[in-house]
């Protein structure tokens, strides 16, 4: 007899954390969160010869009635089949790659000073310069020192591509993708190529050595609570990327401008006056304007202090709740994250979040959630 599910169809790594498990398949992008009762059901299927005796086992152990334990015993796999379990996939052919352009007239140049080097940033669509060239200004500078490495940014066809110095660096499919990208290649680029361990969608403050993530969907609120702390004084990290390098686990200064929406303006305005006078931008039929962080020390980098998901809640009580390792990753699959798809890299990072401590706060006055995450500091 053979169990319903072996590791001879599919190569699968396997990641125990507290009562749960992560999966993952060298072919197949992302991680698979089990719960426990999920976990239950990974592991009844890798010893039973059948889903029948696996849905009886099931309902021994969890004291259903064996009808109901077979229903969730076949959603479950109906889910795995579409990802974990699905069929392995032929690897398309390689796009081909367009050669790096040379400058042209059309082309947006500017230099910028990040941590003591200077690149130059080539915009090669007018729409790349919309979604770019603001998140840069507060870097650009007209001095003659010499030019460290030039990026290139175009678009071929339906993808969007980086060079770094001729060569290839990134390719995506969407401008805000590789808008991101450009930017942490950006900063990798001038702290000496260190390697990430992962990268959140996420803003970040803290002190000169510690700081409190914040990874969120769009209009949680993030931004505009980075912006409150920054004018407490605290050290403007990143807003849209957070990075954690691979050797130190620290969070590097990503000193890109903040995307202020136009509901955050009446709060953020009375604490940044030049927000006002700011040109005002219409992105994805959205009105926003640019704020640009005060810090004057692009080389710094924080050991992360604990991670907070918050949310702008109208009229609620700010609140602050421990999360679990098993909330935290669930989180974090909701606002986006990236880790190198290798099985030691995936162990680090599940063992960095573990050492983490992680909450979930809810708020409505900026204020008052400022003072809990600068709290979170001490």
């Amino acid at each position: 007899m053979h169990a319903v599910v072996t590791k001879s169809v599919w190569q699968i790594w396997e990641f125990p954390v507290a009562d749960f498990l992560i999966l993952a398949r060298p072919d197949v992008p992302g991680l698979f969160i089990l719960n426990q009762s999920a976990r239950l059901i990974w592991e009844l299927l890798r010893v039973v010869s059948s889903t029948e005796e696996a849905a009886r086992e099931l309902s021994l152990a969890c004291n259903i009635p064996v009808d109901l334990a077979s229903r969730y015993l076949e959603q479950t796999m109906a889910e795995w089949r579409s990802g974990l379990l699905s069929p392995r996939s032929a690897t398309p052919p390689p796009a081909g790659t367009p050669p790096c352009p040379s400058i042209s007239h059309n082309a947006f140049s500017c230099d910028c000073h990040i941590a003591n080097q200077r690149i130059r940033v080539v915009l090669h669509d007018p729409e790349l310069l919309e979604e770019i060239a603001p998140r840069l200004e507060g870097l650009m500078t007209s001095s003659s020192d010499e030019i460290d490495c030039v990026f290139n940014v175009i678009r071929n066809e339906n993808s969007f591509y980086i060079f770094r110095d001729s060569v290839l660096v990134a390719r995506e499919a969407d401008i805000c993708s590789i808008r991101a990208v450009l930017l942490q290649e950006l900063v990798r680029t001038a702290r000496g190529d260190r390697d990430w361990l992962a990268v959140f969608h996420a803003g970040a403050c803290g002190t000169t050595s510690r700081c409190v993530l914040f990874p969120a969907n769009t209009h949680s609120g993030k931004t505009t609570l980075a912006a409150a702390l920054m004018h407490r004084g605290l050290t403007f990290y990143c807003d849209d990327s957070a990075a954690i390098e691979r050797n130190t686990l620290s969070v590097p200064v990503m000193p890109f401008a903040l995307t202020i929406r136009e509901g955050s303006w009446p709060v953020l305005s009375p604490r940044f006056p030049q927000l006002n006078s700011a040109p005002i931008v219409s992105r994805f039929g959205q009105r926003v304007r640019f704020l640009h962080p005060e810090c004057a020390d692009h080389t710094l980098s924080g050991q992360t202090a604990a991670i907070v998901f918050s949310s702008y809640q109208a009229g609620a009580k700010t609140g602050l709740l421990p999360f679990s390792t098993l909330e935290t990753l669930l989180g974090l699959q909701e606002s986006g994250f990236w880790v190198p798809h290798d099985r030691s890299s995936i162990q680090s990072f599940l063992d960095w979040i573990h050492s983490v401590p992680a909450y979930s706060l809810t708020y409505s006055d900026v204020d008052e959630a400022a003072t809990v995450v600068t709290d979170l500091l001490k």
